[in-house]
Formats: structure tokens, sequence, C-alpha cells
């Protein structure tokens, strides 16, 4: 690159530099200590996201688990010479062995009409942040009888 202006080559090179590249270098000297103050203001909030993304995650499987509690009692409630205590004491297993630790205090309801059952599981879900999340879920479904010919 030549520069045909005889004051711009004997110019010092600190002279010849846009304005805006000497004030950058300027200011760059200027802002010590602002990451630490940003990290101490950015970190806790990013935990808190982290956090709540953790404690949705657990809402969301909770859910889960409670439906398909209620979705194994009713196969066991809707049976032909089934009860609704047998119904209730298979959903409150299944929930103490897939997650023991999950739900809080889980109760299940079971009502057996001579037409349709219904199964109702509600508990709290363990929480990471504060929010006292819980879970309701229902499954219902008709009794199993038998309908002679004709």
């Amino acid at each position: 690159m030549e520069v045909n202006d005889p004051a711009a080559r004997s110019a010092p090179p600190a002279q010849r530099r846009p304005a805006r590249t000497r004030d950058a270098g300027r200011l760059r000297g200027d802002d010590d200590g602002y990451s630490i103050v940003e990290v101490v203001i950015t970190f806790p909030v990013l935990m808190l996201l982290v956090m709540l993304v953790v404690q949705f995650a657990l809402l969301w499987h909770a859910r889960h688990v409670a439906e398909a509690a209620a979705q194994d009692g009713l196969r066991s409630a809707r049976g032909y010479s089934s009860t609704a205590e047998l119904g209730r004491q298979d959903a409150q297993s299944y929930l103490a062995q897939v997650a023991p630790r999950l739900l809080l205090a889980p109760t299940v309801d079971v009502q057996r009409t001579p037409t349709t059952v219904t199964v109702r599981v509600h508990a709290g879900v363990l929480s990471i942040v504060p929010l006292g999340l819980g879970v309701d879920e229902t499954a219902v479904g008709p009794v199993e009888r038998f309908v002679g010919p004709g």
C-alpha cells in the first residue's frame, strides 16, 4: 500500500492510525475488574435458571409417573371380579417401586361403580426450587362385565 501524500508518509505511525483504534487501545486498560463483577452478577442468575429447568423436568417426570400409577391401578380395579382396594394397592405399589422419593406423600383414591372405575393419584413433587408443585392425575375406565348372548 503506497501513500502519495508526502506529509502522511513523514508522520509518525501513531498519528497515521485512525482515531478509533487509538481510543480503543486507551479504553482497553480501563475495565480491569469488570469481568469479576459480571461473573458475580450473572452466575447466580444462570444457576437459578438451571435449577428451574431441572425442577420442571422433575415435575414433568412426576406427572408421567403419577399417570402411569393411575393407569396401573385402573387396570387392576376394572377386572371382572376385582375390587377398588386391589386397584389402590397396585397403584401404591407402582409408586413405591418406580419413584419412591420423587412423589411426596402420594395418595391414591379409587372409586368403583357398577359401570366405571376412577383412579386418582395426588402427590407433591420433590423440590429443588421451593415452588410447592404437585401432581394430580386421574384415569377412568369401564368395569369389565360379562354380557350374555342376545
